[in-house]
């Protein structure tokens, strides 16, 4: 792991040679292209434990910069997809049978006569070919079906016709000199629409503690550390604002009803958990294995072919990798995986002032390889584990239901494309100081101040948004107990 920046949390006192340029607020203002990679550096890539959603986008350059605030893209959907009976129009109680033609009303008239139908069974026998072009019937389309066999006594079982029921092209057949040919199906495109927040945020900071600084250092492009000098409560604002960038990228609701002091509207975008309302949710009372394998093949089952590409990152709370730990360890019981290999040590040697041959147990499951090529890696989500906004306590286990949640993300699309990215507004980002008779800088002598009070501010905001772009590439597990 490369040597990445460093904080000191070591209090020291001001001194006479610092001048405003050893600030990280004014470098950000007159260089803000070069500082503010280093504040994301220095308050979030590095603090990767805090900041786990954030953090990584910004370390891996996963961020995209746009003019307007929101943005939209066309997600694809399948090439093709069955088409589903709406109502019965056949009276017959054995169609089908003796080769003769048979009705089905569908919901749409994508088919052509020639394509060869089939109801989805397991045995193939009742495919049929569509002997005419649909007929409008009510909200539906009207086709005349023949089966597709020489055995006269052979015909299409009714639930097969009745309302619900999905059918699926297989393929088209002609005859000799034929003058028709089969359908194309084509995927429509979904026209969908993201926006970012607008957030901000300010420290106050009175004469009194003006002089409290820390010794921090910031590594350039080549990753060499260089020291500096920033006052203690501008390190405690960046930790926090970006803390509650972290909160807004998870958390944030979308509205424009809301008004602001200024009388225009309050507007949000959805974070990462309302995008994912529309994607796969389930809610388990027992964690295990099976249940995550069973959940992550309803996600790539039919999408993605089996192999590396199913890759899957899942965050979850303190108490949701201790239950993960425990269905991967079920999993282990009930076979014999290191039974027979080597390669498992769950004792390992320590030093101890109690004994000259000391030995420590233990192990932690964090990752696991399914399967066709599916792997979850899990990581540590802090938010699922905050007390001060996760209130609703799970009866059995006492912590918050929220830690229990585990929320799956592929940051990767078919195309082997970013699928998961923070948007950002070019110059979206302003940060400025409201001076008093002090300032950053130390007391004002015979300058300009823009209040009489014997303190200063800063004020910083910026507009964010998250974009998934295929939100059916993720899903959660959350707890609901009985």
């Amino acid at each position: 792991m490369p040597n990445v920046s460093k904080l000191i949390t070591r209090k020291m006192t001001w001194h006479a040679n610092m001048t405003q340029y050893n600030h990280l607020g004014y470098n950000a203002i007159v260089k803000p292209d070069k500082m503010l990679s280093k504040i994301d550096t220095l308050f979030t890539a590095t603090r990767y434990s805090q900041n786990p959603f954030t953090g990584l986008l910004l370390k891996n350059n996963k961020v995209s910069w746009q003019n307007d605030r929101s943005w939209e893209w066309d997600l694809k959907g399948a090439t093709t997809r069955p088409a589903v009976v709406l109502s019965k129009s056949e009276t017959s109680t054995q169609p089908g049978r003796f080769n003769t033609e048979y009705r089905v009303v569908l919901d749409t008239d994508d088919f052509m006569p020639g394509d060869v139908m089939t109801p989805g069974a397991t045995n193939k026998k009742y495919q049929s070919r569509i002997m005419s072009h649909p007929v409008r019937r009510g909200e539906g389309y009207e086709y005349i079906m023949q089966i597709v066999t020489n055995d006269p006594n052979l015909f299409i079982p009714t639930r097969y016709l009745e309302p619900g029921q999905k059918w699926g092209k297989l393929y088209s057949t002609y005859e000799e000199g034929s003058e028709q040919s089969g359908s194309t199906q084509y995927s429509s495109t979904i026209m969908l629409k993201n926006r970012m927040s607008l957030a901000r945020k300010q420290y106050k900071v009175t004469g009194h503690v003006v002089n409290e600084v820390l010794a921090v250092k910031i590594p350039d492009s080549k990753g060499k550390l260089h020291d500096m000098w920033i006052k203690y409560a501008e390190a405690e604002y960046w930790q926090q604002w970006y803390r509650e960038l972290e909160r807004l990228a998870w958390y944030s609701r979308s509205t424009d009803v809301i008004t602001g002091s200024t009388g225009f509207p309050v507007i949000m975008g959805p974070g990462i958990q309302e995008q994912l309302e529309d994607s796969h949710i389930h809610y388990y009372t027992h964690l295990t294995a099976d249940l995550i394998q069973e959940f992550l093949m309803d996600i790539f089952y039919s999408r993605v072919k089996p192999g590396n590409g199913r890759k899957v990152v899942g965050y979850t709370g303190e108490y949701g990798m201790l239950l993960f730990h425990k269905a991967m360890q079920e999993l282990v019981n009930t076979t014999s995986w290191f039974r027979s290999g080597g390669n498992f040590n769950p004792a390992k040697q320590v030093k101890s002032d109690y004994h000259t041959n000391a030995y420590a147990l233990g192990y932690q499951f964090v990752e696991y390889s399914m399967p066709n090529g599916t792997t979850l890696k899990l990581v540590h989500n802090p938010l699922y584990d905050d007390t001060e906004i996760n209130f609703e306590i799970d009866p059995i286990t006492g912590k918050p239901v929220e830690s229990m949640r585990i929320t799956f993300l592929d940051f990767v699309n078919d195309k082997g494309e970013d699928n998961i990215v923070l948007k950002k507004k070019k110059n979206g980002f302003s940060l400025g100081y409201e001076a008093g008779l002090v300032s950053p800088y130390g007391p004002v002598n015979n300058g300009l101040m823009s209040h009489s009070g014997d303190w200063y501010q800063m004020h910083v905001k910026d507009e964010i948004g998250v974009h998934i772009s295929d939100v059916t590439r993720a899903g959660e597990l959350i707890l609901a107990r009985n």
